[in-house]
């Protein structure tokens, strides 16, 4: 099964920089178990990028080191006309919103980008499953509600990254 795994910013934020046993953990996971973390361009923005910049231009960002190494790569630009990717970015919104009570106005970019970016991987044939790391309960579970909904039925999987699953995780959990 061709799987994908697309990543927020709080997994990162969550590790707490490269420096840390977490981050150390999640990186050797990744790369033992020989995939990679894709994350949204609007992602790679909140992690330092700048939208003008040469892909990967800044080496300020603690998350270079990971880019370079290629185990985080920055996904393609969103697909925003296909209506596919931006109904399911708004449904997202709408559905967080109501998650949280929280004006649609109020909701992150990123989370809506996460769901965007699955949709587009699995419409396109460059993922049969997502496997959707984020930090974000109501992001996650508005990816296994609305997936479904556009026609992409048990082919994501939320997980949500507690400080827990970063201390534990292993190759063989991001392998199956």
């Amino acid at each position: 099964m061709n799987a994908k795994y697309v990543a927020d910013t709080g997994v990162f934020v969550r590790c707490g920089g490269p420096n840390t046993e977490k981050y150390q953990q999640l990186r050797r996971a990744i790369r033992q178990a020989g995939v990679s973390l894709l994350i949204p361009r609007r992602v790679y923005l909140e992690l330092g990028g700048e939208p003008d910049d040469e892909p990967y231009p800044s080496s300020t960002i603690p998350w270079q080191e990971g880019i370079d190494e290629g185990w985080i790569i920055v996904a393609d630009e969103l697909e925003y006309a296909n209506p596919l990717v931006s109904g399911i970015m708004d449904a997202t919104r709408r559905y967080i919103a109501n998650d949280t009570d929280r004006s649609e106005d109020h909701i992150e970019k990123a989370g809506t980008a996460l769901v965007g970016l699955a949709a587009q991987l699995l419409e396109n044939g460059e993922a049969e499953h997502i496997i959707l790391l984020t930090t974000d309960k109501p992001a996650g579970r508005a990816a296994e509600t609305l997936l479904p909904e556009y026609g992409f039925s048990d082919q994501i999987q939320y997980r949500y990254v507690s400080e827990e699953y970063l201390e534990q995780i292993t190759a063989a959990e991001l392998s199956t």
